[in-house]
């Protein structure tokens, strides 16, 4: 990898990173939901800073190019991003359809003890 790429790799996740840590003191976004993201932006600056771990791993998995290698990388990347988000996200349609439910019985309850009143 040249040395331009790796600086402007490092600069970028430092950059991603400092979003992220703004974000959360704006709180636009949790916490546990910006771990997958400092994850990603951790491992950028990894390869960033240590550009030879590219070469070491494109020799361990014989890639033809290390544009292939890098390719390969950033696309399991946003497959575990995607997966993890996917799992936030049934989870929190699960509590909804919870929430909803409670929300249908007490309404009901409510009706039926005006229904008594009168």
């Amino acid at each position: 990898m040249s040395s331009s790429l790796s600086i402007i790799l490092t600069i970028f996740s430092l950059c991603w990173i400092a979003t992220l840590i703004i974000a959360i003191w704006a709180k636009k976004i949790s916490i546990r939901y910006s771990m997958i993201w400092f994850f990603a932006a951790i491992i950028l600056l990894f390869v960033g800073v240590f550009p030879s771990i590219i070469d070491f791993i494109n020799i361990i998995f014989n890639f033809a190019v290390t544009s292939n290698l890098v390719i390969g990388i950033l696309l399991s990347l946003l497959m575990v991003i995607t997966f993890a988000l996917t799992l936030f996200s049934t989870k929190q349609k699960k509590q909804i359809d919870l929430l909803i439910q409670e929300v249908s019985l007490l309404k009901s309850k409510i009706k039926k003890d005006d229904k008594q009143k009168k």
